[in-house]
């Protein structure tokens, strides 16, 4: 039987034509309904399937634009919420106000009070502008205060940017300020906390550092004024290129 009905598939038209017989016309007739049975029902089937398969891309579709327009809302959120971030840095120029506590991994710090219009210092070839100098206290964290030797600390902090605008190499030492305090104190900047500016300054550079003085014997909060000073910049011959700086930052 598996071989007839291959045979009667493949031959009919061939018994069609060439034979010609009732018999033979039948079968094929028959054959020829069968098959047209079978392919109207594979064709109604195909139709549904593919029918079920346009709803679900269409549902597919619809949830993925969905999601696409709840993750567009999202992230318009988070950008609105950076730009008012931004803008309040901005307009204020800096993170953390006066009279602001803030945490890190150095511990507690609250800020007591800032200058940040401070004029440009300028002697021979050297050009230094001085971003900061605030007064500050923190509670240090145990790694540090182990290092520092105490779980309390009273600071002023200074930032500056200094240029040798000369064409010579120079010396400079912007790293070794010495201030005076309004509560009395002469401080030299803590080596261990604050950054190191090179002394040999090579013609047409730039550097920036923040410098720590470590209060002995008074408050951060109590500082109402820092006098600054720099010794002169000398040549390779160490003579001096400049005057000695001497300024007054008032809180």
């Amino acid at each position: 039987m598996k071989k007839f009905g291959i045979g009667l598939s493949i031959a009919a038209l061939l018994t069609v034509a060439a034979c010609g017989s009732e018999g033979a016309n039948e079968a094929a007739n028959a054959d020829s309904e069968s098959s047209n049975g079978n392919n109207e029902e594979t064709s109604e089937s195909n139709n549904d399937s593919s029918n079920e398969a346009e709803e679900n891309d269409t549902e597919n579709n619809s949830d993925n634009a969905e999601a696409d327009e709840e993750a567009e809302e999202v992230n318009n959120e988070v950008n609105e919420d950076t730009e008012e971030v931004t803008d309040e840095v901005a307009e204020e120029g800096w993170e953390t106000s006066v009279g602001e506590t803030v945490e890190n991994e150095g511990g507690t710090f609250t800020l007591h009070a800032r200058q940040d219009d401070i004029d440009t210092a300028e002697t021979g070839p050297v050009v230094m502008e001085i971003e900061q100098v605030n007064a500050a206290s923190g509670e240090l964290s145990p790694d540090l205060a182990a290092m520092m030797e105490t779980e309390n600390i009273e600071y002023v902090q200074m930032d500056i940017t200094v240029e040798n605008t000369g064409e010579e190499d120079i010396t400079f030492y912007a790293s070794q300020a010495t201030i005076a305090t309004s509560t009395g104190e002469q401080l030299e900047s803590d080596m261990w906390m604050s950054d190191h500016i090179d002394g040999e300054m090579m013609s047409g550079t730039s550097h920036s550092g923040s410098f720590f003085f470590i209060l002995e014997n008074s408050n951060a909060e109590d500082i109402e004024n820092v006098r600054i000073t720099w010794s002169a910049p000398h040549d390779e011959d160490f003579n001096d290129i400049g005057e000695e700086v001497d300024i007054e930052v008032s809180f």
